[in-house]
């Protein structure tokens, strides 16, 4: 790890490149050079401070993602520094760090160890190092949001875990559910949910796992992850951006593009294999684009609207996220109210650019807690992203014939006095 030498020399350099960030907070190249000033000073909570704004910022770069891994590998958080470290893995201009690349061969070597252990003895195999580093999240982790839940626990959960149910209409428990919203409204985080309050294995599919440059690998992907899923049943297979994988084939101008669709259909209905305990989960910002057939029964026929966070979620995210950060008197009903359509991301930013305004005044010499006014600041800079989102949908309602794919969004835009 890396040694901690904070000499006057150091500490003068940050407090150089502090006065610079408070004039260009969003150089990423600068904050980047400050969190490795920070880290090496043996400031690891600074430096992981850093890091979610780096993250922020550079949604798709390493950046952010390794100086978090290595500020928590110094604070001795292995399991979260792992996590951290898998995630900068799967992106654009990623680059090893040796002691946590050794960590992540030790581990696997272990799991592997395990994996050969219990499938010799002739049992299911065990979940692999992937999917295991999906957060153990539950609904009770979840803030708000009530009647989603309610929703999710009557129509996936319930059946699912009394299969005697299904047994008695000779019905099979799985099959498919589309979660569709505004993106950043926690989609991903609620089929991770799901999979641990069904005590299921969670098998997450990205666009980089399926497609691939080959003619045919993109297909023989797609039957090795519903092949995965059903050699660990009960298990969740989570499909993220379903319209990158399942783009309608009406639309699509790739014979590549309809062969992955015809492939995705054919596993959907477990031709030639047995789809019996394998819940097939997927998300998507445009149900629009997703092909017609996926939608018909016995496919993902159930489809559930995920909407931004209600006021008591909005609420509820607020205190749970402004626990142990200095604050004055803060109004949090009165500030939920005016977050309205903010997603849980969009809340998530807004907390850290009024930390920014609070901590300016604090490097100027005017230390205090956070308030009102640096919300207001934030707020005046930043603006829900889900609008355009809502907009677009809006115009699928009213415009896209009235089959019924789009009541419940329909339903949350008249009562949101969008439609």
């Amino acid at each position: 790890m890396t040694d901690s030498f904070d000499t006057p020399e150091a500490q003068e350099a940050r407090r150089a490149l502090e006065q610079r960030l408070l004039l260009e907070p969003f150089d990423s190249a600068l904050r980047a050079e400050y969190g490795e000033l920070l880290l090496a000073a043996g400031l690891h909570a600074e430096a992981l401070a850093q890091a979610r704004l780096l993250t922020q910022q550079l949604a798709q770069n390493p950046l952010g993602p390794l100086l978090a891994a290595r500020a928590l590998l110094a604070q001795g958080d292995r399991e979260q520094a792992m996590q951290r470290y898998t995630a900068a893995r799967a992106l654009p201009g990623f680059e090893t760090i040796d002691e946590l690349e050794q960590l992540a061969l030790r581990a696997q070597r272990v799991e592997g160890a395990r994996l050969q252990l219990v499938s010799s003895a002739g049992q299911a195999p065990v979940r692999s190092i992937q999917d295991v580093a999906a957060e153990k999240v539950r609904f009770s982790s979840i803030v708000g949001m009530e009647d989603l839940k309610k929703t999710i626990r009557l129509k996936i959960i319930d059946p699912y875990l009394n299969p005697g149910i299904f047994a008695r209409f000779r019905m099979q428990s799985g099959g498919g559910i589309l979660l569709y919203g505004p993106p950043g409204c926690g989609k991903t985080m609620v089929a991770r949910a799901i999979a641990n309050e069904c005590n299921a294995a969670f098998v997450s599919v990205g666009i980089s796992d399926v497609l691939n440059m080959y003619v045919g690998e993109s297909e023989s992907n797609l039957a090795a992850m519903f092949d995965k899923a059903r050699s660990q049943a009960p298990c969740v297979l989570f499909f993220d951006e379903l319209d990158a994988l399942a783009y309608s084939r009406s639309k699509a101008s790739s014979n590549t593009t309809r062969t992955v669709v015809n492939e995705f259909l054919t596993q959907l209905d477990g031709v030639g294999r047995e789809n019996r305990g394998v819940l097939v989960l997927a998300a998507t910002n445009m149900p629009w684009d997703v092909d017609d057939a996926m939608k018909r029964p016995g496919r993902f026929s159930r489809q559930i609207f995920v909407a931004p966070p209600d006021l008591e979620a909005r609420r509820e995210m607020l205190r749970s996220k402004l626990v142990g950060v200095p604050c004055e008197e803060l109004d949090l009903d009165t500030l939920a109210t005016q977050l309205e359509h903010y997603s849980g991301a969009d809340i998530d930013g807004l907390i850290e650019m009024a930390k920014e305004s609070a901590v300016s005044d604090g490097l100027a010499g005017n230390e205090r807690g956070l308030n009102a006014d640096d919300f207001r600041y934030a707020t005046s800079q930043q603006r829900p992203s889900t609008m355009d989102w809502l907009r677009t949908v809006r115009n699928v309602v009213k415009y896209a014939g009235d089959d019924g794919s789009f009541r419940e969004v329909e339903q949350y835009l008249k009562r949101v006095k969008l439609l």
